[in-house]
């Protein structure tokens, strides 16, 4: 089976290699270089915790009012297009409490695979920085502290996957490096660190060892297709035969369905860290920390940390904001004093491929019989990766149990 993917993100890399393993002939195409885009500089956290979509209850009312703001976490940048209206629109109807758990439930099917699919990778012999820190979310007030856990309440098992730590003794007690003051928190010991350049490396050099193919600087121009079947994928590098294809271009992917006839509700969503280096091991935090206030996450690597944050919905170009990285490093300080920051580098943007309702879309093009989408993975690209994989695996084979339809992109509608 000749299989095509669409893009080297580690979404790409993870089909291409569980498609190998599976028998297929792969090919994957990349515009660019490999590993670049949202892959690179990613939180570095691996979770089989967060299940709920970016649209919450109240998500589109805060990214409304930082509409005029640069350096505000979650915001809005317009954009006069109708396409992108109708987007909101559907991401608005997504934070209704019946539709945020469904999104929820919907999401949930590749949390629950995420633990198990990273420890298969090491079984396999890949050879990746991963750390077995889990993740802590913290709160700066027992009221917002109460709400963050009442969350869970309608989502019992996720909420036994979490431990909830109501004190400073409690929650310094997971990380004794945090800002004194911080005295609320869940975590979820289960949580992972993983480096994704040095994941994304592993995954290309297994990929290159099994026979697939990395063909670099191949941006795709169209498809070969007749009724609905796609046989080939024309790229400024020549055409490339497939039986199948995948894909998994990021925000890329909704011009790609468009040459399909396909409308892809996907728009951008800009995010942004800061790689710190230092040497002081001790001065490390013990997991990864998210905050409630400030929503920036923090993530320990083998050479210091790395903070993150920003969903820029419908943000055009991959930058920063100098607002947003000065109140990004004054963030991290807050909340982790002791850390140097004289080993700050200069800050990386990403675009992440957020779906209105914000779920990955994992399957068929509608109106297509052989060409998949894998995209839409907003925040959690390196979380879902393995697990996409493993989905698109059991769609092309016929094996998919009837949940995964949740992911498909027909629940936007048809062509």
């Amino acid at each position: 089976m000749r299989t095509v993917i669409v893009g080297a993100g580690v979404v790409g890399l993870a089909t291409a290699y569980e498609l190998l393993k599976a028998g297929h002939e792969v090919t994957i195409l990349e515009r660019d270089t490999y590993g670049e885009g949202p892959s690179h500089g990613n939180a570095a956290l691996v979770t089989g915790v967060l299940s709920f979509p970016v649209p919450a209850p109240g998500t589109i009312t805060t990214a409304a009012r930082s509409l005029l703001s640069g350096d505000k976490a979650i915001s809005i940048r317009p954009r006069l297009e109708p396409g992108f209206v109708a987007f909101l629109a559907r991401m608005a109807w997504a934070t209704t409490k019946s539709n945020f758990a469904a999104g929820t439930a919907a999401q949930d099917i590749l949390t629950t695979m995420v633990l198990d699919d990273y420890a298969e990778y090491v079984a396999d012999g890949l050879e990746f920085e991963r750390h077995e820190g889990g993740s802590m979310h913290v709160f700066d007030s027992r009221e917002t502290f109460e709400a963050g856990v009442a969350i869970f309440d309608d989502f019992p098992g996720i909420k036994a996957r979490i431990k909830v730590l109501d004190g400073a003794a409690a929650v310094h007690e997971v990380d004794p490096n945090l800002a004194p003051e911080i005295s609320y928190g869940y975590y979820a010991p289960g949580d992972l660190q993983v480096e994704p350049v040095s994941l994304m490396k592993a995954l290309v050099a297994a990929i290159a060892e099994q026979g697939g193919k990395l063909v670099e600087h191949a941006r795709v121009i169209d498809f070969v297709h007749t009724d609905g079947e796609v046989c080939g994928v024309v790229t400024t590098n020549g055409v490339f035969d497939a039986d199948q294809v995948v894909i998994a271009a990021g925000v890329a992917s909704r011009e790609l369905a468009a040459k399909l006839g396909y409308s892809l509700p996907v728009y951008s969503g800009g995010g942004y860290s800061i790689d710190v280096r230092f040497d002081d091991s001790a001065k490390q935090p013990s997991c990864s920390v998210m905050t409630d206030s400030s929503h920036i996450a923090v993530t320990p690597l083998d050479w210091g940390l790395r903070a993150s944050s920003g969903m820029i919905i419908g943000q055009p170009d991959a930058t920063v904001n100098p607002k947003a990285e000065a109140k990004l490093l004054a963030d991290l300080h807050t909340i982790y004093p002791e850390v140097p920051l004289n080993g700050a580098e200069p800050a990386w943007a990403g675009l992440r491929p957020m779906s209105a309702d914000g779920v990955p879309v994992i399957g068929l093009v509608p109106g297509c019989s052989n060409t998949f989408l894998a995209t839409g993975h907003a925040m959690l690209g390196l979380t879902y990766a393995p697990s996409t994989a493993k989905v698109l695996r059991s769609l092309m084979e016929g094996t998919a149990p009837a949940a995964y339809a949740l992911l498909s992109p027909k629940r936007f509608g048809g062509r």
